[in-house]
């Protein structure tokens, strides 16, 4: 039994997020596949998903922040935020694999987002949960949107905090207010951005992303050294690809979902 006083987990949360957004895809008439790390044991790594329709990738990075009441600055001349009490810190380390994997792929034309909760007990979180309303009391931000933030910042260092109430958002250390993404953005965003663009042409564009630029080409292998075994396993090249790039943001802590305009 699960005692209400206890802290959120990050994989209930992404749950509630993951199938909220499920809903607004479905809204959008579109066919909606999670990755799931049991499809690679699928008889020959099947997918229910059709990769010649038109369709994209969306990623969702989830981060449960820190509830605090107090504002405490790094140094005695940073400016403190505007926020309301309680407010909640998350970091964003840019030099991280995952912030980087993360940019490149919203570069890639993927559908990117950060999803933090705007609560952090179990209590708040069963109540949203009922309502479907997990998404709308979570802070939403594009990987584009906190580097925006973090390159007006005069200070070079590789960690930064993103600090949220249940209104603004900023990155610090120097201040800068962030452009959080409203729930109904997301549907907009899916309808506006449909094209003819297949999802296996989308899916081979973020394959040749994330493969590309890396300045340690050793680690880069061994972290994807799962690659020959999907390809040897797989009747097509894209559903290979599909599952190594799914295994790659997996380890990373985020969901990828595939989607097709087809329902």
């Amino acid at each position: 039994m699960i005692n209400l006083n206890e802290r959120l987990s990050e994989f209930s949360y992404g749950y509630g997020v993951t199938r909220e957004v499920e809903n607004l895809l479905l809204q959008a008439g579109c066919h909606v596949t999670p990755f799931l790390p049991s499809l690679v044991h699928e008889a020959e790594l099947g997918f229910d998903v059709s990769f010649h329709d038109p369709g994209f990738i969306l990623m969702l990075q989830f981060k449960l922040g820190q509830e605090l009441q107090r504002f405490r600055r790094s140094k005695y001349c940073q400016s403190i935020p505007p926020l309301t009490s309680p407010f909640w810190r998350f970091d964003i380390d840019i030099s991280a694999r995952q912030f980087k994997n993360l940019l490149k792929s919203e570069n890639a034309d993927a559908h990117v987002y950060y999803v933090a909760p705007r609560f952090s007990d179990w209590l708040v979180y069963e109540q949203a949960f009922l309502a479907s309303r997990v998404l709308y009391e979570s802070l939403i931000l594009r990987p584009s949107e906190i580097m925006r933030g973090i390159q007006a910042q005069a200070e070079n260092k590789d960690v930064h905090r993103i600090v949220y109430d249940e209104t603004d958002c900023y990155v610090c250390s120097e201040l800068f207010k962030l452009r959080s993404v409203k729930q109904r953005e997301i549907f907009d965003n899916i309808v506006e951005r449909k094209s003819d663009t297949s999802l296996e042409e989308s899916i081979q564009r973020l394959f040749d992303c994330l493969r590309t630029n890396s300045r340690d080409e050793i680690r880069d292998a061994q972290q994807w050294e799962y690659r020959n075994q999907f390809d040897a396993r797989s009747r097509q090249d894209v559903h290979a690809r599909a599952l190594i790039i799914g295994m790659e943001v997996w380890i990373r802590g985020a969901q990828l979902v595939f989607v097709t305009e087809s329902a």
